[in-house]
């Protein structure tokens, strides 16, 4: 046992370690810092600085971030780190993980023992993951409510006489974050000699919503044939906003659905909870007698397939 622990917290150190360099100590961190001081006193004179950059994060193991990099399993988690804006290497982020299983790890095995150390690792693994992707969704969603009006801005421009570029450029300006910055790359990929399509394409990787790929398919479709850009664009926005309707009205009508199910979920562990404090015995016949393992294995079985069920039914996909 003072093995075990002891390597759990020279595993620990060593993660906190390489966690506190990669955010503190690398180089190109620093070089990075003063290149931005310096671009923002050379950019004094313009009122708005957008949050985005296109600068790349290099860690401080340029090496590890390019062997990372190729690997096509990590490619699916680097591409959601973009997604979430989280602007970290791989390498930083994969360290943080290594960081939060050792730290369950240790705690769980001094509180439970080996099972619990199993059931701490596992958490530390799979929590950031699921941090991650939450944000990720999260931020996809306020892009979502935000394309819309973005759309119509960007069709006001068309309309006034601007190129589309300066339309990407005018919504960069003009709407928050998270669509404001997402348009400002693109914007600036194009101004830096990249291919307007080449850039959609970007944003949509970076932005994975079925709406923005209707987008981006109609300015390059309208690029190789020709018509009234601001036309499509106001359309798509009208479309975007009667899905928004559609899906609010059936979230109405599915509230009756939704809360039973949440009711359902709620009211057997409720039910436990209460018959333990009046009669513990009673309850316990659940867990040490084997007929009564097999009823609550039987009684989650199904418990789970009826959740499963009600969740079918009540999401509707528009």
């Amino acid at each position: 046992m003072p093995a075990l622990l002891f390597t759990l917290v020279l595993l620990s150190s060593l993660c906190l370690a390489a966690a506190t360099y990669h955010i503190l100590a690398a180089p190109q961190g620093r070089y990075q810092r003063r290149l931005r001081k310096r671009l923002s006193q050379l950019r004094g004179a313009i009122s708005y600085q957008p949050e985005e950059s296109l600068l790349s994060s290099a860690g401080g193991l340029p090496r590890l971030n390019q062997w990372l990099e190729q690997h096509r399993a990590l490619q699916s988690w680097r591409t959601r780190m973009l997604q979430a804006a989280i602007h970290w290497q791989l390498s930083t982020f994969l360290s943080l993980v290594l960081l939060a299983a050792a730290l369950g790890l240790g705690l769980g095995f001094l509180r439970w023992g080996l099972p619990g150390a199993a059931a701490g690792c596992l958490l530390g693994l799979v929590l950031p993951f699921k941090v991650l992707a939450f944000r990720a969704k999260h931020r996809l969603k306020k892009f979502e409510k935000q394309l819309p009006d973005a759309l119509d801005l960007l069709s006001r421009g068309l309309k006034a006489g601007h190129a589309f570029a300066s339309g990407l450029q005018l919504v960069a300006e003009e709407m928050p974050n998270p669509i404001g910055g997402e348009f400002f790359k693109t914007f600036k990929e194009y101004n830096h000699g990249m291919d307007l399509n080449t850039a959609l394409l970007h944003l949509c990787q970076r932005v994975d919503l079925r709406d923005l790929r209707f987008f981006t398919t109609a300015v390059m479709i309208q690029r190789e044939t020709g018509g009234n850009l601001a036309e499509i664009l106001d359309k798509i926005a009208t479309l975007i906003r009667e899905r928004f309707k559609l899906r609010n009205q059936i979230q109405a009508l599915t509230a009756e659905g939704r809360l039973s199910g949440i009711i359902l979920l709620l009211l057997p562990p409720a039910t436990a909870l209460a018959m333990f404090y009046l009669n513990p015995d009673y309850i316990l016949l659940l867990v040490n007698h084997p007929m009564g393992r097999m009823m609550a294995i039987t009684a989650l079985f199904f418990q789970a397939l009826g959740i499963i069920t009600i969740r079918k039914i009540v999401r509707i996909k528009v």
